[in-house]
């Protein structure tokens, strides 16, 4: 069998180099990206994070009125990995070299000793140190949390002050430059806003790291810094900060009314704290882990609902630049949903998510939670959340103030945001993709840009891609899709699992002798891994994973570009049923040929337009395996609201229910009954939509919903207008999957049989009897 030639020419090469630089600006001499190869698969509403437990694209419109994402922040933060604190402040000093993963465990330690030592005589000498020891000892006698920010921000500012004039040996020295050199500044009760399509987010942490330019404001000229460091810092802004110039956050909690003042000495040795007090807990009132809404045990990670943000309201215009009322409008605000304030974690990992939603392809996040005279370190990327051990900065300054050493001396790439997209604070250009076959402008700022919130997962963000390159490309016959919009996906998904250019790669060979699978695929069209973002890496240089299990759930940031597809929920009557159909038989043709595409739900079921019809696609294959090698990667693939009912038990959740063709034949009946419900003439009901609840639920309830439904919620619900005459074939259709559930188990059938009885059979059934009617 000949590969198709689209493929051939696009097949994954190792390229010399890709140049990618920003719109505006002179081609950099020396800053490239390692050369991208390609394939092809399309995207159309993506993947902006699944419900539950896995990420498909984008159930947005329909995720927009779930309110409160804590339970899914909760579920990200509750297990996290445990870091001891000097190992976390020699990976941090080490990374500030620039060169970290050359330096061995030694080369490390002897750093932190050097540092500890350097900033020793600011602890102990001179009126800087009286002053910080002053500060500090008003942070132990106020009791009241909010009372506490200032004194806290005042020891900050004045050690970040002094230690602009230490030299640490491999440490870069300190420059002055506002743009980068940082501070911390009060932010509560001045709420941040962030946008999330057309919801609002509002979020109030308590201290914020900032750089010098943020802090002044408009006003920078005028101000002198030591006012901004004495003064203006202690106090909540007057004019709300931005998510996008936010570098951190530190929650604080307050639940000792007396704490121990400082020593008259301090030494370098690592203050121990108490057992209780050496990582800060989920909740140390619950016996068990949480049990969020929409959370389910599994062997992989979890997603979160894309944009579903607590305390979401319409957004009519940008917030940059927008003065608002300090408290905010209580009319709009939604936080009366969970009126109980969330634990000092969660509330942490809400702002971590907002700080990743409003840079592109952020690697990691770095914040701060401050328990008492307790501060620990999260690192938080796409794979885990990592927990620094306690540091107590009033009686073990020193290490605090390496700390803050770090912070002042981490550069734009160490506090994880990605240069490629991002090459400075601030930025907000395009960014300009320059291949021999093609090129792209990728406009990572539009407005059209999708964003995932959360924290764990592939966390997939899409945004519009222009090429005067493509159209002149010859086309192979795989592909039939002449648009010329194109859309880039750029995604966490996990290294061990196979990738969605190698699975898309199978699907081309597929489809160029199987009419079934030609021209219902998506089309990729140019993608690029980019190795140095594995986050195995930081794991390894703690010491959580040895280097033989390194990949073992570890997360790579992937950039695909494909030809733009539109969603299958905006057609209805008769052209909805023949797309629909067109997707069955692609799916089933794959499943036959070895490729289990093991994702079904609506954002994965799309169209395009030829010769005016349109044709149907079955999209997004990053959760797709083959069959021959099995299911690899730590994720349970799937959608809850429209996964086989045998695959919701906690047996199958846990990975011990064999994932058949027939589960997938179900959820392709449940993607039909979803649509023809909650769709009125390619629109989302505004209201009274029916299986609401089970885009808010966890798996077990889903499928007890999902049960009801089957057997006799059916007679009581009605489809919309414009799906009328498709809902004869639903109710076939579920009669046949009724017949698998017995009272003593499921009954498994063979693939070919599972199609037949599910699917086939019920959709000859429905033509006739739409030929008779007629």
């Amino acid at each position: 069998m000949l590969t198709p030639p689209y493929v051939t020419r696009h097949l994954p090469v190792t390229l010399p180099c890709l140049p990618i630089r920003r719109l505006g600006s002179s081609p950099p001499h020396s800053q490239s990206v390692p050369l991208l190869s390609a394939n092809t698969s399309v995207l159309l509403a993506l993947s902006a994070s699944a419900l539950l437990l896995f990420s498909p694209p984008s159930l947005i419109s329909e995720l927009r009125r779930v309110k409160n994402v804590s339970p899914w922040i909760a579920r990200d933060v509750q297990n996290f990995e445990k870091c001891k604190a000097d190992t976390m402040l020699q990976e941090l000093l080490a990374r500030c070299t620039g060169r970290s993963q050359n330096l061995s465990v030694n080369e490390k330690s002897k750093l932190l000793e050097t540092a500890l030592n350097a900033v020793l005589p600011i602890c102990n000498a001179g009126a800087v140190a009286q002053e910080i020891k002053g500060h500090l000892t008003n942070f132990c006698d106020t009791n009241l949390e909010p009372l506490t920010y200032a004194p806290f921000v005042k020891a900050a500012n004045c050690a970040l002050r002094e230690l602009s004039k230490v030299n640490v040996d491999g440490i870069p020295a300190f420059k002055i430059d506002n743009k980068t050199n940082i501070l911390l500044h009060v932010n509560d009760p001045m709420p941040i806003y962030q946008d999330h399509q057309d919801k609002q987010s509002e979020r109030k942490p308590d201290v914020v790291v900032v750089s010098h330019q943020t802090a002044l404001g408009t006003k920078a000229h005028e101000t002198q810094e030591s006012q901004v460091l004495t003064e203006t810092a202690c106090k909540s802004p007057t004019d709300n900060f931005q998510w996008t110039d936010v570098r951190s956050t530190l929650e604080f909690k307050r639940t000792r009314k007396s704490l121990t003042h400082p020593p008259s000495v301090y030494k370098t040795d690592y203050v121990v704290p108490s057992p209780s007090a050496q990582y800060m807990e989920y909740r140390k009132d619950t016996n068990g882990p949480a049990k969020p809404t929409g959370s389910t045990p599994a062997t992989g990670s979890a997603q979160t609902p894309h944009e579903a943000s607590n305390e979401l309201r319409p957004s009519s215009q940008s917030s940059r630049g927008v003065k608002r009322k300090r408290g905010g409008n209580n009319e709009d605000r939604t936080e009366e949903d969970d009126p109980t304030k969330p634990p000092p974690i969660v509330q942490n990992g809400l702002y971590v998510a907002e700080m990743f939603a409003a840079h592109i392809a952020r690697q990691h996040v770095i914040s701060f939670i401050v328990n008492n005279d307790y501060i620990y370190i999260w690192f938080c990327d796409r794979e885990t959340t990592i927990q620094g051990a306690a540091i107590n900065f009033v009686q073990d300054l020193p290490r605090w103030l390496v700390l803050l050493l770090i912070m002042q001396r981490m550069g734009y790439e160490q506090w994880g945001l990605n240069r490629v997209f991002e090459p400075e604070p601030g930025f907000s250009g395009k960014v300009m993709v320059e291949d021999t076959q093609i090129d792209l402008e990728l406009d990572v700022k539009s407005k059209e840009r999708v964003t995932h919130f959360g924290i764990r997962g592939r966390a997939t963000t899409v945004f519009p891609v222009k090429s005067e390159a493509l159209s002149d490309r010859q086309r192979d016959a795989c592909f039939l899709n002449e648009s010329p919009e194109l859309v880039a996906k750029l995604y966490w998904p996990e290294e061990t699992r196979q990738s969605e250019p190698d699975i898309l790669k199978e699907v081309y060979k597929i489809a160029q002798t199987d009419p079934d699978v030609r021209g219902h695929v998506p089309e990729l069209v140019w993608f690029h891994k980019f190795e140095e973002t594995s986050t195995s890496k930081i794991r390894v240089a703690l010491g959580l994973k040895d280097a033989e299990r390194a990949e073992q759930g570890s997360r790579v940031l992937y950039i695909i570009v494909f030809r733009k597809l539109i969603p299958i929920t905006t057609l209805s009557g008769e052209e909805f049923i023949v797309a629909w159909w067109q997707v069955v038989k692609c799916h089933r043709a794959l499943w036959k040929r070895g490729v289990l595409h093991r994702d079904v739900s609506p954002s994965n079921l799309m169209v395009y337009r030829l010769c005016g019809q349109y044709i149907g696609v079955l999209n997004d294959y990053d959760l797709s395996s083959f069959k021959r090698d099995g299911p690899r990667g730590l994720e349970r693939t799937g959608t809850v609201p429209f996964m086989a009912v045998e695959l919701l038990s906690p047996d199958a959740m846990a990975g011990k229910v064999e994932h058949l063709y027939a589960h997938d034949a179900e959820s392709l009946i449940w993607v039909l009954t979803w649509v023809c419900l909650r769709y009125e003439g390619g629109n989302l009901l505004s209201k009274n939509r029916p299986l609401e609840e089970w885009l808010k639920v966890d798996a077990r309830t889903c499928a007890k919903e999902k049960g009801n439904f089957g057997f006799t919620g059916i007679r009581s619900v009605r489809p919309s207008t414009s799906h009328a005459e498709s809902w004869d074939l639903v109710r076939r259709c579920f009669s046949a999957v009724q017949s698998l559930y017995t009272a003593y188990e499921y009954r498994k059938l063979t693939d070919e049989l599972a199609f037949q009885l599910l699917l086939e059979r019920p959709k000859l059934e429905h033509d006739n009897r739409r030929r008779t009617c007629s």
